[in-house]
């Protein structure tokens, strides 16, 4: 065989076997979800700044009127064909969610100390409704052989396959009414300039979370 042809074999060596443990990953990405929590739908659309987000906003929605926000406990609503969670698992997921969701609306806004009705008190109503898991013996082996054929000169071009995620659906109603005033359904997916998410079982689902809840919190604020 000539030398050219023996190095180009060489040099796909490493690349087999990084295609080789893409199958292993089996993970879809996330999506927005409609699993029955919020009720209602229908009044729900991607926005112009938002276009792969579904949100709604009450044209009667002042923001100046709720100076108190208030949280109830996560719900964990999955939909069908998402992976099975221990519930070690689903009580970190869901606390996880409420420290973003509790950090966001505190920007703007004081806890109240009770669920009880009151005026000018926003009740948020959340549910974690898909997670993906980073499995990091499936991804650092990929983002290994990447490096290793940049080095020699080969584009990698294969993201790790297991970046993890996670789908979540939101509403804020008014606490004494009960009258819906913001939803946002959403989610995210690993992205390569947070690589520590890739390493950590639920590095990105957390990095979704604040995501999430830095969107509500955009909604809340905003003017109508």
């Amino acid at each position: 065989m000539p030398m050219t042809q023996q190095r180009q074999a060489a040099l796909m060596l490493p690349r087999r076997g990084l295609l080789a443990l893409l199958p292993l990953g089996g993970c879809a990405g996330q999506g927005v979800t409609r699993t029955g929590f919020l009720g209602d739908y229908e009044a729900l659309a991607p926005t112009a700044a938002n276009t792969r987000d579904l949100i709604f906003v009450d044209p009667a929605y002042r923001p100046g009127e709720y100076t108190h926000f208030v949280l109830d406990p996560i719900v964990w609503r999955p939909i069908e064909g998402a992976p099975a969670r221990g519930d070690s698992e689903i009580a970190e997921l869901r606390d996880a969610l409420r420290r973003s969701l509790a950090t966001a609306l505190g920007r703007s806004r004081m806890a109240a100390d009770e669920a009880a009705p009151a005026p000018g008190v926003l009740r948020i109503r959340a549910a974690i409704t898909n997670t993906r898991r980073a499995n990091w013996w499936i991804n650092v082996p990929v983002q290994a052989a990447g490096i290793g054929l940049a080095v020699m000169g080969m584009p990698g071009g294969i993201p790790p396959p297991n970046p993890g995620g996670a789908s979540v659906e939101i509403e804020a109603v008014d606490a004494a009414s009960g009258s819906r005033l913001v939803a946002v359904v959403t989610y995210a997916n690993g992205v390569p300039w947070a690589p520590t998410g890739y390493v950590t079982r639920f590095g990105h689902a957390r990095r979704a979370f604040d995501l999430a809840a830095d969107l509500l919190q955009a909604q809340l604020s905003r003017q109508v």
